[in-house]
This record gives structure tokens, sequence and C-alpha cells, in this order.
């Protein structure tokens, strides 16, 4: 496949660099920020994205997007995150709710809810994980009954991204407990009937969230996609999950390598040889995540939906974002006990935080069953 980009693409990508430049001005560096003012970025940030006709790129114009092409939305993403843009406080609305809705909702879900997610109206968390079953999608035991007009739902959730900022939820339960993928319904479940619960980490963050359900009502109109075919549904959003993610990655992992080498110079240890070994590999990997991505656009621009290998991917991806935070950690004089002062609670919020990684979108479990039944064609382990 072609790696450069086409004098069309590279059009595009200025456009995108020249608004980014522009909108970011003002925007303060997120990694030294307490939570609740990148809380407040990622909001004003939203806002922008929405008024400047920049949230939706990939998204049809009959649904108010731009009718670009993945590549587009690939490469606004990875302009932003090459500038460390601030991330956006509705990404999982724009980026998995709205496709997943323009995929399989009804035109009353179309036009109920896609405007306020464009207009940055409408804020959404994915409720897919579960205590005691993680990502493991099939065994989720939250459980909806059916009543008039509509659905009692009871049970949690739990690392569930910005869910305490979050009016719709992207909802899994388990509508008959005789089946086990085709006794799954997806709904669009609004946030006032949750009870959130914040996870506080070691350095006081609270990103994730526990969300409880106690005869939570679900309207029979917000059941995407029809009864018992939630697993369906699920797939296409945990596809497009992939598929946003696709130039974000390398772009993620080769900025923390980076930063430990700026680090290490600083430090006055970039010759030692253990060093070198170390960022030697991170670097391959890093390379690695980066091609890797190319070929995973690549397939869905043309037309495929990105198979198991991105388990592969998502997996290096985070073994070297978190192996890089770690060794930043490593050659910090306070060997990260300090939370204050020069950059240490920044490399501090990036170690605890890539611990994440081999959580969300699937745990490094599952990606590793995915491998190893679908890619090398071994037996189910369950």
């Amino acid at each position: 496949m072609d790696f450069d980009d086409s004098d069309a693409d590279r059009a595009f990508r200025r456009e995108v660099g020249a608004w980014l430049d522009e909108a970011l001005e003002d925007v303060p560096d997120q990694e030294v920020l307490p939570q609740a003012e990148r809380e407040r970025w990622s909001r004003i940030w939203q806002d922008r994205l929405c008024a400047d006709n920049w949230a939706g790129l990939s998204w049809p114009t009959e649904h108010g997007g731009r009718g670009l092409d993945s590549l587009a939305q690939a490469i606004f993403n990875e302009e932003a995150a090459v500038r460390s843009a601030p991330y956006p406080l509705n990404g999982v609305g724009m980026m998995l709710a709205g496709p997943t809705i323009i995929a399989h909702g009804t035109a009353e879900q179309q036009a109920r809810y896609l405007p306020g997610i464009l207009k940055g109206e409408e804020y959404w968390c994915q409720g897919f994980s579960e205590p005691g079953s993680g990502s493991d999608l099939a065994s989720l035991r939250t459980a909806a009954t059916k009543v008039e007009g509509g659905w009692l739902v009871n049970g949690s959730k739990i690392w569930t991204s910005n869910a305490h900022n979050a009016t719709q939820c992207l909802l899994l339960a388990r509508t008959d407990p005789d089946q086990k993928h085709a006794g799954i319904t997806y709904f669009l479940a609004p946030m006032e009937r949750f009870t959130v619960r914040s996870l506080e980490m070691i350095n006081g963050d609270t990103e994730f969230n526990e969300m409880f359900l106690d005869d939570v009502f679900v309207a029979d109109e917000d059941v995407l996609g029809g009864v018992g075919n939630g697993w369906k549904v699920a797939l296409t959003t945990l596809a497009f999950e992939r598929g946003s993610m696709a130039l974000n990655l390398w772009v993620w992992a080769r900025q923390a390598v980076d930063r430990i080498i700026d680090i290490a110079l600083e430090r006055g240890v970039a010759d030692d040889p253990a060093f070198l070994d170390a960022v030697g590999a991170l670097q391959c990997d890093a390379e690695a995540v980066r091609i890797g991505s190319m070929r995973m656009l690549g397939e869905s621009q043309a037309g495929g939906i990105p198979g198991p290998e991105t388990s592969a991917l998502k997996s290096l991806w985070a073994g070297v974002v978190q192996n890089a935070n770690r060794l930043a950690v490593q050659l910090d004089e306070a060997g990260g006990v300090l939370l204050d002062g020069d950059g240490a609670a920044a490399r501090m919020r990036r170690y605890l935080r890539a611990r994440a990684h081999t959580i969300e979108g699937g745990t490094e479990e599952v990606q590793k069953s995915i491998l190893a039944e679908r890619v090398l064609d071994l037996p189910r382990s369950r």
C-alpha cells in the first residue's frame, strides 16, 4: 500500500493544521492541568470543533456531517494528536454513538440523537464493561426486563470513562437469560436514571466510574438495532472505535518514546547501554504500530472491516505506551513518588493512565483470546 499522502490529502492536512494552530493558540498544556481543568478544556474544545464544523467529518451529509472519508477523519485525529490537542468531551458521541446510530438506528432515532451530538449538546459514555466479566461482553449480567412501553434495567457497569459528564449511555443489557450472544440488546439510555460513582486513582484523578442501574426505565424506542441484536450492534461500535484510533495510536506511542528520550538527555543517561537497548526496542515497536495503523486504515478505505489482527496492534500499542511511561518514571529523580513540581505529576498521571490501555476497548486477555481463536485457529479456552 502507499504510505504517502496524495495531493488532496496533503491539501486537507494543511487545512486541518492551519485551523488547529489557530484554535489551539490559547489552549494550555493539558498535561500539567488538574482533572477539573482538563475536563473544562475538553468541553471548550468540543464546542470549537462543533462551531467550526470539524465534528462528524466522516458522517454522511444527510445526517449533518461533512461526508468525508475515514482517511480525512484519521488525518484530523493525527494532526490533533501531534499538537497534543485536548480530547473532545464528547469523543464517544462523535466517534462511536453517532456512527453506530447511523448504521443501525431508525429514522426517528437518527433525528432525535444525531443533531445533539454534532452540536455538542449531549455527551455520551459507553456502558459495556461489567464487574466480573470485564470486556467479555458475552458474559454480561446486567439484565433488562420487559415492561409496558419499555424495559427495566438492573445491574452495574464499571471502568466507564467520562460517565460523570455524560448525559447518554450506549448500554448493553441481557434481555434473554437463556441465550448468550443472542440474548443481548443495545439501548440508548438517558444517564439521568443512573447512579454514577467515580473510581479514585492513587493520584486523585477520577476519570473512570462505576455505574449502578436499579430499575432504570428505558423506552422501547431507545432499543438500537432490535431486541436480541445487541451483540451485532456492539461489534459495529467496536469497529468504529478501532477505526477512529487508526492514526492516533502511533502518534501517542511515538510521543511516549520521545518523552523518555528527553528525560534521559536531561538526566545525562542517554548513553547508558541498557537505556539505549530499551529505547531502541520501544522505537521499533512504535514504528510497527505506525505501519499496522496504516494497514488498518487502508483496509477501512477499501471498504473492509478491521479484522482480528487489530487485536495485535492494540496490544502492541498498549505495551509500548505502558513500558515507555514506566521507564520515564524510573528515570525520574524522585522515582515518581512526588506528585508535584516540574512535570512529576504529569509523568505519574501518564504512567497510571497507561494501565487502562490494557483494559479499555477489550482487555489484554480478550485480545489474546481473539488472536488465539480467530488468527491462530486454536481451540477455545472456555
